[in-house]
């Protein structure tokens, strides 16, 4: 692979595990006559890797062909192998300086920016070198990205090592070692919010049949983000990415009711939410209304997942509550956990046999989780019927908003009813069924669906919209009732973190979600409240509100209302400048992890020249900064400057300034400008 002349990478081979042993490519390499394919003995298979030019790219797409006259077990698949004597990943000239982007496997992972270089470490934690579905490492405006183009069967995984000091002689080594890429079953979670490594597949490949890979996209550039906007646009295309008419927008009952919720609660904020916030509704386009969406505590308590039938705090049922939040002119949502099925349920009495197995045959217990919940098995006939008739039912109740969390345990790779179908399959084959049901084919798509707690490339194609981040708020209870939800700075530091690293997946893959804004008193200061509500609103993805917000303080309110910030929501999002040039040095694989370093500036670009411009202090200091208007709005000159977070709506103008913009900014707070070109402003 070359960059005009310069070799990108040198020395690379695939390879495929087959009865627990990995046959790589150049071990027994076989003539082929397409000239851009390997082809290889693999034990008793054959296996041909294709490399097909794409995007100015290269695409790597595997095949194994059991030609024998016994079956074979297949473990995995290495699509790209850069590793041993003679390889090499150039990135740039100087590697030592490169960063590396880190995706986690599923919604709720450590998404985030590190240095590629292990010997840049503090104290003892050591920084990942692993990120799936997609990798990024970027040396100033060079970049080379990894993606998979669409998630069918296997859960991809990228991993690397550079260490400046690993090497032989006195300089410093301007090649990565190792990159490879790997495709296997998928994780299994682990407790403390994390996912596990890969698990080994066992597949059975009867003689004379095959399989292939998912295919990989290699693509090198020397325009910095624009090369990773680029291969995530080419992998939602190859995977059938969704669009939805409208970026929805609401309220969540979660972070402040959690399991305490009502119907009463259902109804008094649809009324609250029409009467008294009209900047919200006002933003609403194409006729698709805000949402009330009911969340988790509205089946049989406690959390009798499974049993999705109203508690007795919806004595009214379902289709009643819809019917008050629809007099309201609002849509109304739904949360559910659909594969996951509660030990003490009703559901997991009755049907055993729908549920994953463990090794002993015994139900899977979802290790994530301190309640025992087991899984449903999305390939047995009998659950893919119940997730039909549930979802067809509660379509007919008048939901048109479906929050699908805890996703990621359809995938888990355990014993089911059709052992030939993957964890990665078996999600997508449930999945389908659900959104099939919600929008039936056919038809035009009505309700928005969003998925949570979701590994990220396998629902791309079936969901409009997926979570990209961890909780921004536990709520609490006290006696069976709500409690003050809690709420703190680090955990919008983290929401931010994320929706830096993951807004690349913005309309290329889905509609992202960092989850809800929230301005409760006193948990967040009146300037921690700003920070969170402008990372939504300027995420381009759903902005859902979530305080009680007939409890919440008038000034806090006004928050929520400014018409200013609200006129953003749904738009492009908004990119960190230099974000691959301010790395955390102490990432690790865990949304607890907080960020010690994150960029300052953020910057929407629209047409016309103008500009959005969000300027972060993410520290506890007040600090000055200097904003530079080449880098803000991509050239110099004069700029009409207007303040967003002013309550008069429109903005405070600060009136023209010209280059730059000094500015102080108070402990963890944010100022939000909207700037246009001066001889624009002048012709109005």
């Amino acid at each position: 692979m070359l960059a005009g002349d310069r070799p990108v990478i040198d020395g690379a081979a695939c390879a495929v595990k087959l009865n627990g042993q990995w046959f790589p490519s150049s071990v027994t390499p076989l003539a082929h006559p397409d000239a851009f394919a390997l082809h290889w003995q693999a034990g008793p298979a054959l296996a041909t890797a294709r490399l097909i030019s794409h995007e100015g790219g290269v695409v790597i797409e595997c095949e194994l062909n059991n030609s024998g006259d016994a079956p074979v077990t297949f473990n995995g698949w290495r699509p790209l192998m850069i590793e041993g004597e003679g390889s090499g990943l150039h990135v740039g000239e100087e590697p030592w300086r490169a960063s590396v982007l880190i995706n986690g496997y599923q919604s709720w992972d450590y998404a985030g920016i590190h240095p590629l270089d292990e010997a840049i470490k503090e104290g003892d934690r050591k920084p990942p070198a692993t990120s799936w579905w997609t990798a990024a490492i970027c040396d100033g405006q060079a970049m080379f990205v990894a993606q998979v183009m669409k998630a069918s069967r296997f859960a991809t995984v990228f991993r690397w090592h550079y260490h400046r000091d690993e090497h032989p002689g006195d300089s410093l080594p301007t090649s990565i070692p190792t990159f490879v890429a790997e495709q296997h079953g998928s994780p299994l979670s682990q407790p403390e919010q994390r996912s596990g490594l890969p698990e080994e597949l066992r597949l059975e490949l009867p003689p004379q049949s095959g399989l292939v890979s998912d295919p990989i996209l290699l693509l090198y550039g020397d325009d910095g983000t624009a090369t990773l906007h680029k291969a995530l646009t080419a992998a939602g295309h190859a995977a059938g990415a969704r669009s939805f008419s409208t970026v929805p927008r609401g309220w969540c009952s979660w972070y402040h009711l959690g399991l305490a919720v009502t119907e009463t609660d259902i109804t008094r904020h649809a009324a609250f939410l029409a009467k008294r916030m009209p900047e919200l509704v006002k933003t609403s386009r194409k006729g698709y209304r805000p949402v009330i969406q009911l969340d988790d505590g509205w089946m049989p308590r406690w959390q009798r997942w499974g049993d999705w039938v109203a508690n007795e705090f919806f004595t009214s049922g379902l289709r009643a509550l819809t019917t008050r939040v629809h007099r309201h002119r609002l849509g109304a949502g739904i949360w559910l956990a659909p594969f996951h099925v509660a030990d003490d349920s009703q559901l997991a009495a009755a049907h055993p046999e729908w549920m994953l197995k463990s090794s002993d045959g015994s139900p899977l217990r979802d290790p994530r989780l301190s309640k025992a919940y087991h899984i449903l098995d999305p390939t047995h006939p009998a659950a893919q019927r119940f997730l039909e008739d549930l979802f067809r039912g509660l379509r007919r109740d008048g939901f048109n908003y479906y929050k699908l969390d805890f996703l990621y345990g359809a995938a888990y790779e355990a014993g089911r009813h059709d052992p030939e179908v993957t964890g990665t399959q078996a999600l997508r084959l449930g999945l389908k069924r659900i959104v099939d049901a919600i929008n039936p084919p056919g038809k035009p798509e009505t309700s928005f669906v969003l998925a949570c707690g979701a590994p990220l490339m396998p629902v791309v194609g079936l969901v409009h919209g997926a979570r990209i981040g961890g909780d921004v708020g536990i709520p609490t209870m006290d006696n069976g009732k709500a409690g003050p939800p809690e709420v703190g700075f680090p955990l919008i530091l983290s929401m931010a973190r994320n929706q830096a690293a993951r807004l690349f997946f913005d309309r290329s893959l889905f509609v992202v979600d960092a989850d809800v804004v929230m301005a409760p008193s006193p948990q967040l200061t009146s300037d921690e409240a700003r920070v969170m509500i402008t990372i939504a609103a300027l995420s381009g993805g759903v902005f859902m509100l979530s305080d009680d917000l007939e409890t919440l303080p008038g000034d806090r309110l006004a928050l929520l209302r400014n018409p200013n910030v609200l006129g953003l929501v749904g738009g492009p999002a908004a990119e960190p400048v230099h974000l691959f040039s301010a790395p955390d040095r102490e990432a690790q694989d865990h949304w607890f992890a907080f960020p010690q370093e994150l960029p300052p500036l953020w910057v929407r670009r629209d047409a016309g020249g103008s500009a959005i411009v969000a300027v972060y202090n993410w520290s506890d200091t007040a600090k000055p900064y200097r904003l530079r208007f080449t880098e803000a709005a991509g050239a110099g000159g004069a700029f009409s400057v207007i303040d967003l977070w002013s309550p008069r709506r429109g903005g405070r103008s600060f009136g023209i300034k010209s280059d730059a913009l000094r500015l102080t900014l108070p402990p963890r707070s944010v100022r939000l400008l909207k700037m246009n070109p001066a001889a624009a402003e002048a012709r109005r």
